[in-house]
């Protein structure tokens, strides 16, 4: 793997070892609590990050289906909802099944390692390579190092944010 892919696939998978670690020991109940009508739930947060990776890795720099289709994954976690949660409203948000997180960590783990695998093949001049950007506003469209860097910068907010909800429901490192 090359050096700087290899930089990206390190903190992924330090995001996801530290998400597995903030998860760790929540109920049902901590899962899929919202402190107000417009915030995102944990478990709602592990299915956006999963659906962000797979998303960019699979339909945007390789051009197939993602792995939630080919996994059939709606069905083993009882999401049909479609996407990855970009541009839904709260509404849309709260409407959403409450999340199974122990099957949507196994599609993230299964991501995860198809995201390493994949990098495994890609060479320094695929990075700059060209892809278009899901608004489908031109102006937008993006480079595959950009991608990379942007799928590790969400990857890290959402880690903040579900560490932030479990510290308001236990306190801070409990």
């Amino acid at each position: 793997m090359k050096p700087f892919i290899a930089t990206v696939d390190y903190g992924l998978k330090e995001c996801f070892s530290d998400l597995e670690r903030v998860l760790e020991g929540l109920s049902e109940a901590e899962l899929n609590w919202r402190p107000t009508l417009q915030s995102n739930t944990i478990g709602w947060l592990v299915w956006h990050m999963a659906r962000v990776e797979d998303n960019w890795l699979n339909i945007q720099l390789q051009h197939r289906a993602s792995l939630w289709e080919r996994a059939n994954w709606a069905a083993k976690t009882g999401i049909e909802t479609p996407g990855n949660g970009w541009g839904q409203s709260a509404e849309e948000i709260r409407a959403m099944p409450e999340m199974n997180v122990p099957a949507l960590m196994a599609y993230y783990k299964t991501v995860r390692a198809e995201t390493t695998e994949y990098f495994k093949t890609m060479q320094e001049q695929d990075l700059k390579s060209i892809v278009k950007h899901p608004s489908g506003d031109p102006s937008m469209d993006w480079t595959y190092d950009r991608v990379l860097g942007h799928v590790l910068a969400e990857e890290g907010q959402h880690l903040g944010q579900i560490s932030y909800l479990r510290g308001m429901m236990r306190g801070i490192n409990k």
